[in-house]
């Protein structure tokens, strides 16, 4: 059922159409149950109930709370390589590291950056790709290893790639030096297609001035690696109608990477300007360990807005969730009930003992 919260009364709450006052459930349960129950959540349903009371946010903003719920939704880091290609995929993996240098303060502060540059997109289109570069990936992440993956996604071919020259193939033959997350833009940089490389790079440069310190054109195997990232979970083609230039280049000329259709990732060497052709930008994250979304800056409120999707009204006060009281548990939305069954037995669990 649905109710719209029209009066506070101290840790208690009344709804429209009800007279009987409700316990707050942040009152009764510890901090620990609450935070585990809220990592369950989706990242619209904990924007918006950072809006329920002061108590309801000083829980939901705790920052290993929200990289929980990024690397989950958003990240593509070992968890993902391993799910989609087994546990065996990524091996001599730190996996604690992997979490812990999630580059959070990075990917919100770009993303809302790169927002003005792509005024064009969907408003809740996220411009960036953050993913995971693991160096050991089916036993050394270069070209050759990551075709052999994706043939898993294009079994009829003898090969995961659309096409690819012997001399690109080398070019990318050299693995990463050590396991790192990128950022890099979804799509090529707007006045980047069909210019020349001179030009490219000045655009690259540009970014600079917008505060996006550090990022750069792509090399072969990173633009591969986010690109086919995306079709691997989600079954994504990005780059359908665009190839983006990279930093290498063999004897005929500097590679291209894109076309993606239902034969795969593109691979060429360009020779000419072309309308298709422009670039992306890529920044290698250092470790990001200090991420605190109450004094991140103005990007922190404007994230909870973009991820609350109750009848754009929560902003102004009227907090519309489903609520039901009973037998010991709280169930605030659909995504509550199985985490709160769990949390509420091993906190009685623990009780007991």
């Amino acid at each position: 059922m649905s109710f719209v919260v029209s009066q506070s009364v101290g840790n208690s709450y009344i709804y429209e159409g009800s007279n009987k006052i409700q316990p707050d459930p942040i009152k009764i349960f510890p901090d620990e149950l609450v935070l585990g129950i809220f990592s369950h959540l989706n990242l619209a349903t904990l924007g918006a109930i950072c809006c329920v009371t002061k108590a309801w946010k000083r829980l939901a903003t705790d920052p290993i709370l929200w990289k929980i719920v990024i690397y989950r939704e958003i990240a593509f880091g070992n968890d993902k390589w391993a799910q989609c290609f087994g546990p065996d995929v990524v091996k001599d993996e730190d996996q604690g590291e992997d979490f812990s240098s999630l580059p959070l303060d990075d990917f919100i502060a770009d993303c809302k950056k790169f927002k003005s540059i792509f005024p064009e997109r969907n408003a809740k289109d996220r411009p960036l790709l953050l993913v995971r570069l693991p160096k050991t990936l089916n036993g050394g992440l270069t070209l050759k290893s990551l075709d052999e993956l994706a043939k898993k996604y294009f079994s009829n071919r003898d090969t995961g790639y659309r096409w690819i020259s012997d001399s690109i193939m080398e070019l990318g033959d050299k693995s990463i030096d050590k396991s790192c997350w990128v950022l890099m833009t979804k799509n090529v940089l707007p006045g980047s297609r069909g210019g020349s490389c001179r030009k490219q790079k000045e655009i690259i440069a540009e970014l600079a001035e917008k505060s996006l310190i550090g990022y750069e054109a792509p090399k072969t195997l990173e633009a591969a690696t986010c690109i086919l990232s995306q079709h691997f979970w989600s079954n994504v083609c990005l780059f359908s109608d665009s190839y983006t230039r990279c930093q290498e280049a063999d004897d005929i000329g500097t590679v291209i990477v894109g076309g993606f259709d239902e034969y795969g990732l593109d691979f060429r060497s360009q020779t000419y300007s072309s309308k298709k052709v422009g670039v992306v930008a890529l920044k290698h994250c250092h470790p990001d360990i200090s991420f605190d979304p109450l004094n991140s800056g103005d990007y922190w409120e404007e994230i909870i807005k973009e991820n609350s999707t109750i009848n754009n009204h929560w902003w102004e006060g009227e907090i519309i969730y489903d609520y039901s009281w009973g037998e010991g548990e709280i169930v605030i939305d659909h995504a509550w009930r199985d985490a709160v069954n769990d949390w509420h037995r091993r906190f009685w669990a623990m009780s007991d003992v």
